[in-house]
């Protein structure tokens, strides 16, 4: 998987946002915000491809939490950001 092109990610008013670009103009209605755990898996994904299992086993090495937990959030997360279109396989 990959992040899409045309997303910058901002800090508005210190939380950490997703602000889709298109044609020089922000899009504000797809604004996401993240926390600090999926502000610390955007990062991993922004280095490159990405699998599931690649973000578990970041976010194992960074957290205190089991690899199954791990799993399920990351793909909630992954089912969001396909849902709002900023992840492609």
């Amino acid at each position: 998987m990959r992040i899409i092109e045309g997303l910058n990610r901002k800090d508005v008013c210190g939380i950490p946002v997703l602000v889709p670009m298109g044609e020089n103009i922000a899009d504000f209605s797809k604004i996401v915000s993240l926390n600090d755990t999926s502000l610390f898996l955007w990062k991993e994904m922004e280095k490159g491809d990405f699998t599931a299992e690649s973000l578990v086993s970041s976010l194992t090495a960074e957290y205190d939490v089991d690899s199954s937990t791990a799993l399920a959030d990351v793909e909630t997360f992954i089912s969001k950001l396909r849902k709002e279109g900023l992840i492609a396989d």
